[in-house]
């Protein structure tokens, strides 16, 4: 079994707190590699460059993101595949909230070198969706349909981690779930 890269590691969780506390823009590998704790050349053993960071951040969030809600999809009791999908979700946002703020901020920028695979990501998460509201017994809906759910999914996110902090995840799950019926 391959030993981890722990600099890696350090590199994109530095990235993720940035880009969160300050964007991508702003971020630059000096800070990246001071926030790490490792040398400037440690980033660029395993980036190409500050690009390759950031897209490197956003794809791991994209796996980790697909494999929770495909997970928790598989594992849903016939009737429960949204709550399960939508709990899945703001559960990884709890756990990792820099990174899903830079993900929430990044799927508009449309002059970044990873807007293609944020436009996977993007499908990955509708398709998703569209397949718990199937299996809770509805028809497949469009992909706008599905993207609407989406989209409360993201702002009950945002809104509970920035704005009500004090809100519990049951009661932003029941917000989101209210909003896809």
């Amino acid at each position: 079994m391959a030993r981890p890269n722990r600099s890696r590691e350090k590199v994109l969780d530095a990235a993720a707190a940035l880009a969160a506390e300050r964007g991508v823009s702003a971020t630059t590998v000096d800070d990246i590699a001071e926030r790490a704790g490792v040398a400037k050349g440690s980033v660029y053993y395993s980036f190409a460059g500050k690009d390759a960071v950031f897209e490197a951040v956003l794809a791991e969030a994209v796996v980790r993101t697909s494999t929770r809600l495909g997970d928790a999809l598989a594992g849903a009791p016939s009737g429960s595949a949204m709550r399960a999908v939508v709990t899945a979700f703001l559960a990884g946002v709890e756990e990792r909230p820099a990174v899903a703020k830079v993900v929430a901020g990044e799927l508009f920028r449309t002059d970044r070198p990873w807007q293609e695979s944020l436009a996977g990501y993007r499908a990955a998460l509708f398709s998703l969706v569209a397949d718990a509201m199937a299996a809770d017994g509805g028809t497949r809906p469009s992909t706008l349909r599905a993207s609407a759910v989406v989209g409360a999914m993201v702002m009950v996110a945002f809104e509970r981690t920035v704005f009500e902090p004090d809100a519990t995840v049951a009661e932003a799950i029941e917000a989101v779930l209210a909003s896809a019926r």
